[in-house]
């Protein structure tokens, strides 16, 4: 509140400045609406707001000193999401119910390239669609992008590419590698034939 008075303060005096070369140009009687209008306000500033009439309540009755506990926080612990993603379980048999199995390492390292898991432990195939417009007609791309690629990428894509000839039957299969982001696109909707293949390769 006092540095809004001040503020104000310093406002009303501004305007003095600026009233008083034109107060001979203006209306006697508009300047001096102005000038009750500015000691009004400093007026209303500067005395002391109204007290309140309502009783204070007896505050007696609440308790002031709290004190703080660290024994119930063992039920919250449960509730709160982990920090990090926990190992993969072992289980009698594999595939699993969902149709998941782990990466099979003897089979892996025999290959030229290699194909991490994520950190949820599932194969980076991510399938997607692209929307173009060809001579004023809308039409959507699919494609299956392919990341988290290590060792001679190229190897990858030729081996991947003659798979999918191979389940397919078309003479010709578009792919694009790109050696700096480490990751390969194939189009066309081959999720489940690509997912087959590194599974195959043991990745």
């Amino acid at each position: 509140m006092a540095a809004y008075t001040v503020a104000l303060f310093r406002a009303c005096s501004q305007c003095k400045r600026i009233l008083k070369p034109v107060s001979a140009a203006i209306d006697k009687s508009h300047v001096s609406k102005l000038w009750s209008v500015l000691e009004g306000s400093k007026r209303l500033l500067t005395t002391a707001p109204p007290q309140s009439t309502d009783k204070i309540e007896d505050k007696s009755e609440y308790p002031v000193d709290f004190e703080i506990s660290y024994d119930e926080f063992k039920h919250v612990l449960p509730l709160l999401p982990i920090e990090t993603v926990p190992g993969v379980p072992n289980h009698p048999s594999y595939p699993t119910p969902s149709g998941w199995f782990p990466p099979n390492l003897e089979l892996r390292s025999k290959q030229k390239y290699l194909v991490r898991r994520t950190k949820n432990h599932m194969l980076p195939v991510y399938p997607g669609t692209t929307h173009k417009r060809i001579e004023h007609i809308k039409t959507v791309q699919h494609y299956v992008h392919i990341k988290k690629i290590e060792g001679d990428i190229w190897a990858l894509e030729a081996d991947l590419r003659l798979h999918l000839q191979q389940k397919t039957g078309l003479p010709k299969i578009k792919t694009q590698v790109h050696e700096v982001g480490r990751f390969i696109r194939v189009r066309g909707m081959y999720a489940d034939e690509v997912a087959s293949f590194l599974f195959g390769r043991g990745m």
